[in-house]
């Protein structure tokens, strides 16, 4: 058997033995909520899965106990499985960025189109108003119990050839995204070639030169050590990573009135942790990486110059979304 998926056996085996012996009854200790994230121990993500984990804990007087898996440990990493598996109830909680989402929905895709939130003003403006509630309606709508939407940073552009200052910087690069249609046709559109790959193998990818180069949220460049295997990043600030915490729909309905009250709230006090510790680790994040690589920061008129190159993908993916939707996000005309 190939070993990341003897390790999502035994990991689902692990799962089911704790669930046996949890929540059986008088005297059969605590029930054990299993929260997965893909992103590592060290990042905002588990920042969050540890806020909702103390919460729990402390309003249901030790009723619930909360068990992290991190690393994508639930589904070796692959991110649709574990949508997948999040779905059909094999675990109960779930942080997850919005990129990985939108693939099981176009409607979900509009957090994923470029440069049309330049500041994080504009940012809480979406997570806190009518634009994270459209998102998380429709969220709902993908088999899963909706609870927040919130950000880890600005995502950047890494990788082992070149500064990327302008579009024709990325022509011919090999360039890890998220199996999301809209990054596939926005890194086509600026010259590259995309490439689909579990998160779990980018560090070796561009070690072993499979791939040039990736894109990632500055922390968490820093929190899996891509520095350590690629020498130039791009601060284009080019998508803002939203994610959403999600629970299970067996697990959420199986709970009761009260108790739901209580993990909605704790989610949502989590996800908003996720996000300020997102923001605050972002600048860290960039010191960091400037003694690590070299950082380059595009001017205006180079920004300009992306933006123009969308101009096929804002067109392809315009009727997707409703008038309101591309309203509120401020969709290109």
């Amino acid at each position: 058997m190939h070993l990341k998926a003897l390790v999502a056996a035994l990991t689902l085996l692990s799962l089911g033995l704790v669930a046996a012996c949890s929540g059986g009854g008088p005297g059969a200790g605590p029930t054990v909520v299993r929260f997965g994230h893909t992103l590592t121990e060290e990042s905002s993500w588990q920042v969050g899965a540890e806020k909702f984990a103390e919460i729990i804990e402390e309003e249901t007087d030790g009723r619930y106990t909360v068990e992290i898996f991190a690393n994508g440990q639930l589904a070796s990493g692959n991110q649709r499985k574990a949508i997948e598996m999040l779905r059909q109830g094999s675990y109960d909680v779930d942080i997850t960025s919005g990129l990985i989402w939108s693939s099981f929905d176009e409607t979900l895709s509009i957090t994923a189109l470029p440069w049309i939130l330049p500041t994080f003003d504009e940012v809480e403006g979406i997570i806190n108003g009518e634009g994270g509630e459209l998102v998380l309606d429709a969220l709902g709508e993908n088999g899963v119990t909706p609870v927040g939407i919130g950000g880890t940073g600005y995502r950047q552009m890494l990788n082992n050839t070149r500064p990327i200052e302008g579009p024709d910087d990325l022509a011919g690069l090999k360039m890890r995204v998220p199996g999301t249609p809209l990054f596939l046709d926005l890194y086509r559109a600026l010259g590259a070639d995309p490439v689909e790959m579990d998160f779990t193998e980018v560090y070796t990818a561009l070690q072993q030169g499979t791939i040039d180069g990736m894109e990632a949220v500055a922390d968490v460049a820093v929190t899996n050590n891509f520095y350590e295997t690629a020498d130039y990043i791009s601060l284009t600030n080019y998508n803002y990573d939203f994610f959403f915490t999600t629970f299970s729909n067996d697990f959420y309905e199986g709970l009761t009135s009260e108790d739901q009250e209580i993990f909605m709230e704790a989610g949502r006090e989590a996800t908003a942790e996720a996000t300020a510790h997102g923001q605050a680790a972002e600048e860290e994040a960039i010191s960091t990486l400037e003694a690590e690589m070299e950082v380059y920061t595009p001017t205006e008129d180079e920004i300009e110059e992306f933006i123009a190159a969308m101009a096929p993908v804002y067109e392809k993916f315009r009727d997707e979304f409703s008038p309101e939707l591309r309203e509120v996000f401020g969709y290109p005309e």
